[in-house]
């Protein structure tokens, strides 16, 4: 029995996932993927399943935060592959004006225009820092090199 190829997988950098230089579109798969997508030590990332480790090429974020809802008191955020989580605790980091959270490492998750302009709404600005503050949650913007 001949071994079967694993495909080169390569995230873009508004979140879009690509199998051998084709754009996937079955969001269960996207899911698969992105709820196995691990980091290893030397910051690569890859899909860590069934005892393989398979390499994932990052353009930008591995995450894409592609809206952001209030719901039940809470902000949420919506990745492109589908799963949805509350916006995590941390500030919200901006590299060349394009704002990244930290859902499960540094910087991992970049915002789109929309989620921004939607956690903007909540925008003040307290000795001379601006901050997103909703309920008793705060999150600071802090600039990034």
């Amino acid at each position: 029995m001949n071994n079967l190829r694993a495909p080169e997988l390569f995230i873009d950098k508004d979140g879009q996932w690509y199998a051998d230089g084709i754009l996937m579109t079955r969001k269960e798969i996207i899911n698969l993927f992105a709820s196995h997508l691990k980091k290893d030590s030397q910051d690569r990332y890859g899909i860590d399943w069934q005892n393989q480790w398979y390499p994932v090429d990052v353009e930008d974020a591995p995450f894409f935060a592609q809206s952001l809802t209030e719901q039940a008191g809470q902000l949420i955020i919506q990745l492109y592959d589908g799963r949805k989580f509350p916006l995590p605790p941390g500030n919200i980091s901006l590299k060349g004006n394009i704002p990244y959270l930290s859902l499960f490492w540094q910087c991992d998750t970049k915002l789109s225009r929309p989620s921004y302009s939607e956690l903007c709404k909540n925008l003040i600005e307290r000795d001379g820092h601006y901050i997103i503050q909703y309920g008793e949650s705060e999150w600071l913007f802090e600039e990034m090199s």
